[in-house]
């Protein structure tokens, strides 16, 4: 299984040679086999990527993202045709029923409140606060028709950020710029992992918003983002400004080891093991066989 996120901040060139990706910086070249790679990040406008090494990414399920000039992640590249059976798997997505969905959503809301109160647990935060997110967790419903999620989502970032904190998109305070970052990466990693596995990231079960082509994914990746909570928590601090460095150590989290299904996986590995639940589940219309991590801690 692909392991490793190769992060390019000053190559000219990237291009296929044989089965490696080989990076060439002037009179330097390096050379890194196809089948270790999971990520590539182009953190540099100016490098060049040949049409070559595009297809063949493609082949490997290799997930490829460029930066913008202000260094956030801005456009992934994903193969059409990544999953052999794609008719097949696009078929069951779409007999997923309301009642499957609606049921799993409240299961995925459920999980993902739970890892949050976990991660204020890990910090040692109000008590007063972690007793009311079970309490939402407890009481998530059918589809989350009583929004659960956002009245949680509320008390959970006041507590871990402070009582005058937003969570905002655009925002450009340092915490909001670092959870954004995290959190581009992240989506980029599961809509990899979405449509390699045949799966249409559009049609989604909790996120049905006609604009967004990938509901599926936002969906899927809520249990994990604590995983991205707790490292921006822990290291933003005092930062006026996320820097390359905090960059860098935001996309290693995805090589933190995780507990999902009572093992030690990296968050990479546990997307794929996640997302192989998942697609079982709904087609047998049973949330009790999805595989998710328990908490929002990864080391």
């Amino acid at each position: 299984m692909s392991w490793r996120i190769v992060y390019i901040s000053e190559a000219e060139e990237i291009k296929l040679y044989l089965d490696n990706l080989k990076v060439v910086k002037g009179e330097q070249e390096i050379l890194i086999p196809l089948s270790d790679i999971h990520t590539i990040i182009v953190d540099n406008n100016r490098t060049v990527v040949t049409g070559r090494l595009m297809n063949k990414l493609t082949e490997y399920h290799i997930l490829l993202i460029f930066c913008d000039e202000t260094h956030h992640p801005n456009v992934f590249s994903l193969g059409l045709y990544s999953h052999y059976r794609v008719y097949g798997v696009l078929t069951q997505q779409l007999n997923w029923s309301d009642a499957a969905r609606g049921e799993m959503w409240r299961r995925i809301v459920q999980i993902k409140i739970n890892n949050q109160r976990s991660v204020l647990q890990y910090l040692n935060r109000d008590t007063e606060v972690i007793r009311k997110m079970k309490a939402f967790s407890d009481g998530v419903e059918f589809d989350d028709e009583t929004n659960r999620e956002g009245l949680a989502a509320k008390i959970y970032f006041n507590e871990l950020f402070g009582s005058n904190f937003r969570r905002e998109r655009g925002a450009v305070d340092t915490y909001n710029a670092a959870l954004n970052y995290g959190y581009v990466i992240l989506r980029a990693c599961f809509a990899r992992t979405i449509v390699a596995y045949g799966l249409h990231p559009a049609y989604g079960i909790g996120h049905r918003n006609q604009f967004n082509a990938f509901n599926l994914v936002d969906d899927c990746m809520e249990v994990f983002r604590p995983v991205i909570d707790l490292w921006v928590s822990m290291t933003v601090g005092e930062a006026e400004y996320l820097n390359r460095e905090m960059k860098q150590q935001l996309i290693r989290r995805l090589s933190a080891k995780i507990n999902i299904g009572g093992q030690n996986q990296t968050v990479l590995n546990a997307i794929d093991l996640f997302i192989q639940s998942f697609i079982k589940a709904m087609n047998q219309k049973d949330t009790n066989i999805l595989v998710y991590p328990r908490d929002g801690i990864a080391i």
